[in-house]
């Protein structure tokens, strides 16, 4: 079994002991950014930037003209960064990638960095996928972009692929059902699928993640798609992170809409031991919040709709969530949380859109197979 740098992570963190070797291996093996900024940035930035584990996402207030910036990063202890610290470039020309070095040079993790313009996408068809390899991991999955009007690429959506990734390439190795096959994006839990409702879509599934996913407390690992980012951690519910700037000038959203089919998986598994559920079903919410400074603006995973912060919430009903092999339309409408209020001339807000195969796969309850696909999402903010 191949053990990477993500996997010895993992290990340390869970309190795992190894041989002194190893445990100093891990000990010098840290290669990440860990923040990033520019000069001025409360002068060009709509929030702070927003780092993943293979990303980083500048957000770009409205009408800002300048495009050449000159990052500055905070890295793990004793690692270095190629480019260097501090050099400018004309980030119109597209992202540049960034490679950070372990302090003992052994480890290595390549970064994209990017700068976002201020622009606000209400419909999404999912038509833009790319294929993400990790070489450290032999991972190879999907993620979704859209082309703005100038042909930049912008990342709105996020999975738990990244997380999902550390894992994949040792379980398909050892899947008698994968036997003959090969190994690629839809092994995932969230990939892309060429017959959508129109065009290319979105699917789902909940995954088994075996023995090792079971020793990180992650039995199983459902299918989801949101509006946000994820940036790897420990306990893994907490590596989502929901949110994207909502438009400003605009008052609260009507509603989500989209086409969706959905088959839950055979066995239902209550592996939290605090389910009332038998069998398998999916989830589509949406949340407004208000945004704040600092680099934790964004809900987490485990927000079980209870931060402060939510003004305004669209989460489809229960009998909407049926079964069905044929393309099918949902709607969901805002409501605002009691005693809520929005005020689009004062504050600022985040929105996400998040979707799940197992509405209860946040506590790592599901069953395997169940499957959920999505196309031709919308943020309506009128009343169709």
């Amino acid at each position: 079994m191949k053990i990477n740098y993500l996997f010895l992570t993992l290990l340390t963190l869970v309190g795992i002991t190894f041989t002194s070797c190893i445990k100093e291996e891990a000990d010098n093996m840290e290669s990440d950014i860990v923040t990033a900024t520019i000069e001025n940035a409360n002068k060009y930035l709509q929030t702070n930037a927003t780092v993943t584990t293979s990303s980083v996402f500048f957000r770009l207030k409205p009408d800002v003209t300048v495009t050449e910036f000159a990052p500055i990063f905070t890295l793990s202890e004793g690692a270095t960064i190629t480019p260097a610290n501090g050099t400018k470039f004309d980030f119109s020309q597209g992202p540049v990638k960034y490679t950070v070095t372990s302090k003992d040079g052994r480890w290595r993790k390549v970064y994209t960095v990017s700068f976002l313009e201020n622009s606000f996408i209400a419909k999404y068809s999912f038509e833009n996928v790319k294929i993400v390899t990790n070489d450290d991991t032999s991972g190879i999955y999907n993620d979704f972009y859209d082309l703005l009007s100038n042909g930049k690429e912008k990342y709105d959506w996020a999975t738990g692929n990244q997380g999902f990734d550390i894992l994949a390439s040792t379980l398909f190795e050892n899947d008698p059902a994968m036997e003959g096959k090969e190994f690629g994006p839809d092994y995932y839990p969230t990939f892309s699928i060429p017959n959508g409702y129109q065009g290319k879509g979105v699917q789902m599934v909940t995954k088994d993640t075996g023995e090792m996913g079971t020793m990180f407390f992650a039995p199983l690992a459902a299918g989801n798609l949101y509006l946000g980012t994820f940036n790897f951690t420990i306990p893994a519910i907490k590596s989502t992170r929901f949110g994207i700037p909502y438009t400003e000038g605009i008052d609260m959203p009507y509603s989500i809409s989209g086409y969706f089919k959905y088959k839950a998986g055979k066995t239902f598994l209550n592996n939290s031991k605090d389910s009332k559920l038998t069998k398998d079903t999916w989830d589509a919410y949406a949340i407004l919040f208000e945004a704040k400074e600092g680099d934790d603006n964004y809900l987490p995973g485990d927000h079980n709709f209870k931060d402060p912060r939510i003004v305004a919430v669209a989460r489809i009903k229960d009998t909407d969530k049926i079964e069905t092999n044929e393309w099918t339309k949902f709607e969901i409408p805002f409501e605002l949380v009691s005693g809520k209020s929005v005020n689009v001339k004062e504050k600022k807000y985040m929105i996400t859109v998040v979707f799940s195969s197992s509405i209860e796969g946040n506590i790592f309850n599901g069953a395997v197979g169940s499957t959920l696909s999505i196309d031709e999402v919308e943020i309506n903010l009128e009343k169709n």
